[in-house]
């Protein structure tokens, strides 16, 4: 892929889309005291509590599952032999 191109992005059913809105409304991390961190459960769980959208635990726990998985690829894509994800098999 040349570089400044877009990533290719799945199709996503509505309700993906709604996870993955909510996901970018709550934010994919936060800064902590010395450098960027995962959303804790606090954070992902206060905006559940104010979003009609978000009503099941397991949502919860994707949204925060998926600042995890995030802020783990974006350490990885700083390293210069990273290989992308949708290029990794």
């Amino acid at each position: 892929m040349d570089a400044g191109q877009e990533p290719p992005f799945p199709e996503l059913s509505e309700y993906q889309d709604l996870i993955w809105r909510a996901f970018l409304e709550v934010g994919p991390s936060m800064l902590g005291a010395m450098d960027e961190v995962p959303l804790p459960w606090s954070e992902v769980d206060a905006y559940a509590r104010r979003s009609p959208e978000i009503i099941h635990a397991w949502e919860v726990q994707a949204l925060v599952k998926m600042s995890r998985e995030y802020l783990s690829e974006r350490r990885k894509g700083a390293e210069a032999l990273t290989m992308a994800p949708m290029e990794r098999d």
